[in-house]
C-alpha cells in the first residue's frame, strides 16, 4: 500500500498479514521467502546496479513482517501504454530493451535460484522447488515438470492425469534436442538476472515519452540461463497460452491486444533490432529461447483452463515437431 509523510513524500509498504489458518507452516513461510527474495534482490540491485530504476528500501521489519520502499514514478505499462502516441510506443519497447540488456549483462551466481537463496521461487506456491548447485536446464525442466504432475493430482481424476504426463512426456521429448544445444553453448547456459513477474502492472513507464522508469515487484527474481533469462516485452507479445492460436475458446481470463498483429510484429522486430545492436548474445539467447520460454509458460502457467494438457501438446506438434513452426 501507499502512504503519504508529513511534507508530501510517499513510501510503499509491503506487509504480511494471516488469516488464522495461515498462521504456521508452509503457507506462511512461502509468503516469508517472498518477502525476503525482494529484500535480498533489492538490496543487491542497489548495490551492483544503482542505475537500474528500481525501488529503494527505506525500512525493514523482521519481526511484523514489514518492508518500506520508495514510489516509483511514472504509471504501470497496462494504464499508460495504450495512450501513448505511435512514437512514445516505440521508445517504450527500445527502452525496455536498454534495461533488459543491462540486466542481462549483470555479473550473477552461476546457479538457479534467488540472488541470495538457491531456492528457485515460481509464482504460484504448486510450483516451488528447491535447486542445488549441480541443476542444469534439463533437470530444471524435468522439477518443473515433476512439479505440474503433482498438481494434476489435486485437479484432475485418475483417467486425466494419465493423459497430461503422457502429454508432458511428449513435450520434453521434443523440448531435449534445444535443452540439450543450449546446455553446450556457453553464451546461453550462463546465469543471468531474471524478473519471473515481467507483467504490465510490473513496469513503470513515463506517460509523455514512454521511457520506463520504474521496475516494481521482485520478490520473484531467479538466475537463469541466459536462454530462459530473455523475452519479449509483454506488451507487444504476451505469454503463449494468450495467443489466438492455443487460447481456450471459452476463457475463464478476458484475453486483450493493444495493437492488431501486423503492429505487434513490427514492435517485436523493433525490440530485436535494438538488443541485437546493444548486445548480439541477448538477440541469440532472444530467437533461440523462445521455444524454451514457451515451453515453461505451458508447464507451470494458469492451467484451470487446460488441465489435460490439449492445448499445450497442439502447441507442441506445432513448434517442436513440426518442420515449420507456426507463427505466433
Amino acid at each position: 500500500m501507499d502512504i503519504q509523510f508529513e511534507g508530501g513524500k510517499s513510501a510503499f509498504v509491503r506487509v504480511l498479514v494471516w488469516r488464522a489458518d495461515e498462521a504456521e507452516g508452509s503457507v506462511k513461510s512461502w509468503n516469508c521467502s517472498k518477502l525476503y527474495a525482494e529484500l535480498g534482490i533489492l538490496r543487491w540491485l542497489e548495490a551492483n546496479a544503482s542505475s537500474l530504476p528500481v525501488p529503494r528500501i527505506l525500512a525493514f521489519d523482521d519481526v511484523n513482517c514489514l518492508l518500506v520502499t520508495t514510489v516509483m514514478p511514472g504509471m504501470d505499462v497496462l494504464h499508460a501504454y495504450p495512450r501513448l502516441s505511435t512514437a512514445a510506443k516505440e521508445h517504450s519497447v527500445i527502452s525496455w530493451a536498454h534495461a533488459a540488456v543491462f540486466m542481462f549483462r549483470l555479473p550473477t551466481p552461476q546457479r538457479f535460484g534467488t540472488i541470495e537463496n538457491p531456492l528457485y521461487l515460481y509464482v504460484s506456491p504448486q510450483h516451488t522447488f528447491a535447486t542445488d548447485n549441480t541443476a542444469d536446464l534439463l533437470s530444471f525442466f524435468q522439477s518443473a515438470i515433476s512439479a505440474r504432475r503433482t498438481r494434476s493430482l489435486m485437479t484432475n481424476n485418475a483417467e486425466a492425469h494419465e493423459i497430461l504426463c503422457c502429454r508432458l512426456d511428449r513435450l520434453l521429448y521434443g523440448m531435449k534436442p534445444l535443452v540439450v544445444q543450449a546446455q553446450n553453448t556457453p553464451s546461453m547456459s550462463r546465469f543471468a538476472l531474471t524478473h519471473r513477474d515481467l507483467g504490465p502492472a510490473n513496469i513503470m513507464l513515463d506517460e509523455a515519452s514512454g521511457e520506463v522508469v520504474g521496475i516494481v515487484d521482485w520478490e520473484f527474481n531467479a538466475c537463469m540461463p541466459a536462454c530462459m533469462s530473455t523475452e519479449y516485452p509483454l506488451w507487444i507479445r504476451p505469454i503463449i497460452i494468450a495467443s489466438p492460436l492455443y487460447q481456450d475458446p471459452n476463457p475463464k481470463y478476458l484475453n486483450f491486444f493493444h495493437e492488431p498483429r501486423a503492429e505487434r510484429n513490427r514492435l517485436c522486430e523493433l525490440y530485436e533490432k535494438t538488443v541485437k545492436e546493444l548486445d548480439e548474445d541477448y538477440y541469440n539467447c532472444l530467437l533461440y529461447g523462445t521455444r524454451l520460454r514457451d515451453a515453461l509458460e505451458w508447464i507451470e502457467g494458469d492451467h484451470t483452463e487446460d488441465t489435460n494438457g490439449v492445448r499445450m501438446v497442439r502447441w507442441a506438434e506445432d513448434h517442436l515437431f513440426s518442420s515449420v513452426a507456426v507463427k505466433f
